[in-house]
């Protein structure tokens, strides 16, 4: 079992109507090419609202995770693994790691995007990268 993601707001729904149809979205500056996530009124560090949704590669390389053993509620299903991935497009991404051994996780471990059907929604999550 998974957690529910927060329902989308007006912000964030193109991010989920795109997992839905398994493809990987993120925000980006119009103006200076930067992304960034989670999706936010405003380009971060600055006052403008000129952004929009971008394809993702959705590949990237961890760089930090976490190896859940103890549920944090009933239905979990442990062990699992939190991680940030730094997303190639230069945005992180904090999801969790699937298809391997928890205990294979590494930092710099090269993974790509996969996408996991839940009750009600569709998470992309991140898989070691096919070589």
């Amino acid at each position: 079992m998974r957690v529910q993601p927060a329902p989308p707001t007006a912000l964030s729904q193109e991010f989920w109507s795109a997992a839905a149809e398994h493809r990987l979205v993120v925000p980006r500056c119009n103006q200076t090419g930067r992304h960034f996530f989670p999706p936010e009124l405003c380009v971060p560090g600055t006052a403008s609202t000129d952004w929009s949704y971008v394809p993702s590669a959705g590949t990237g390389t961890v760089t930090t995770f976490s190896i859940v053993h103890r549920p944090p509620a009933a239905g979990f299903t442990v062990p699992y693994v939190l991680a940030v991935v730094a997303v190639d497009e230069g945005w992180n991404y904090l999801t969790n790691i699937v298809g391997c051994d928890p205990d294979d996780v590494h930092i710099g471990m090269a993974v790509e995007v996969d996408f996991e059907e839940i009750e009600n929604a569709t998470l992309p999550v991140f898989r070691p990268a096919i070589t």
